[in-house]
């Protein structure tokens, strides 16, 4: 079963506006910005060549984060990376607002703990759905604040 990550507004802004910043301006506007390289580095192509991937990774990460569980994992996939977690490994689930990095696109998340030490965010969209789900294949997961 397949859940898309939800997203926040301004966290759309910042990816499509830093994947626009980093895509347009070296082809169109090679001259754009002030751009402190050697003059050996300060070449159109080599700004393309540098700032492109770091742009459509930014948009694969967004159209691309979500969620299977399937089986006995969860897979998680968020652009170009993928995880696995193993859903008799969960212990807790508790939702969390944390603006930092996690496979996550809002900053309304559940935290998963499992296994000893670990804990990964995630921002399902279908969140009621998606803790259903795991409780259905892992009876023990202990849920906080939900």
């Amino acid at each position: 079963m397949y859940f898309s990550s939800k997203t926040d507004l301004w966290m759309s802004i910042i990816i499509w506006l830093s994947a626009f910043l980093l895509i347009v301006p070296p082809v169109f506007y090679p001259d754009f910005g002030v751009w402190m390289t050697p003059e050996l580095l300060n070449k159109q192509w080599i700004k393309i060549v540098v700032l492109f991937p770091i742009g459509f990774c930014l948009l694969w990460v967004w159209f691309k984060t979500g969620y299977t569980i399937e089986n006995n994992f969860i897979k998680i996939k968020y652009g170009p990376f993928k995880k696995y977690i193993r859903i008799d490994e969960i212990n807790s689930i508790r939702k969390t607002k944390n603006p930092f990095t996690a496979p996550a696109l809002s900053m309304y998340r559940i935290e998963i703990n499992y296994g000893k030490y670990d804990t990964i965010q995630l921002s399902p969209k279908e969140l009621n759905l998606f803790v259903d789900e795991l409780q259905k294949r892992n009876s023990r997961i202990q849920i906080k604040n939900h």
